[in-house]
């Protein structure tokens, strides 16, 4: 399902815990992204809060971050660059610092990431807040100089490997995994957390994910 604010820039729809499987090095990573958009969209504010504490503390891969402000200093003897940037799906701010000499090289290779370049990062949601339109990350490691937008087509693991995991809950002793090709569950997570709670939740998606699995093995479909 495309949102209003996918739909304005041109961008496809994916949910806010899609697990990027571009490498070893982002195991466990976060859609960044997808975050910044639920969360600003989220109806109430016990909504965004739910979102925020799914993610807070666990690494986000955000991408086509547009740099408004960059500001370079140093600190204890170490430099650092204090970045401010715009997602582009949701428009929120999103500021961090960089301080690994590695992630400082990649911005400093010529040319010289500044105002108005895109820069792609993987950091650690600490914060998000939705008066000041604005998501803070703790120190994040710099992946590469960025387009400022997705290229026309299929960027997103989802559009091509169905079996990609699309969300995970972390509730319980174990997570569950929710592949692109299942999403359609999760249209009842609202209305079956309000009555059963979390742990109804995970029931519901253990059972008919054990359903679904038992029925593409009859039909030997992958």
């Amino acid at each position: 399902m495309k949102s209003s604010a996918m739909k304005r820039h041109g961008w496809l729809a994916a949910a806010p815990l899609l697990l990027l499987a571009a490498g070893p090095g982002f195991a466990g990573t976060s859609n960044g992204n997808d975050f910044a958009l639920t969360f600003s969209e989220a109806a109430t504010d016990a909504e965004r809060a739910a979102v925020l504490d799914e993610a807070r503390g666990r690494p986000h891969y955000f991408r086509y971050l547009r740099i408004v402000c960059l500001e370079e200093g140093e600190k204890d003897g170490r430099p650092y660059v204090a970045v401010d940037a715009v997602e582009p799906s949701s428009l929120m701010r999103v500021t961090f610092s960089v301080t690994r000499p590695v992630s400082l090289r990649k911005m400093q290779d010529e040319p010289r990431s500044g105002t108005g370049d895109a820069v792609a990062v993987t950091g650690k949601v600490t914060d998000a807040d939705r008066e000041r339109n604005t998501i803070t990350l703790g120190e994040v490691i710099v992946r590469h100089k960025d387009r400022l937008a997705p290229k026309v087509g299929k960027e997103l693991l989802g559009e091509v490997n169905p079996d990609a995991v699309y969300y995970m809950f972390t509730y319980g002793k174990r997570p569950i995994k929710v592949r692109y090709r299942d999403r359609d569950l999760l249209e009842s997570k609202d209305k079956i957390i309000a009555e059963q709670g979390k742990q109804g939740w995970a029931d519901f998606l253990e059972a008919r994910l054990a359903e679904r699995a038992g029925e593409r093995a009859k039909s030997k479909t992958p």
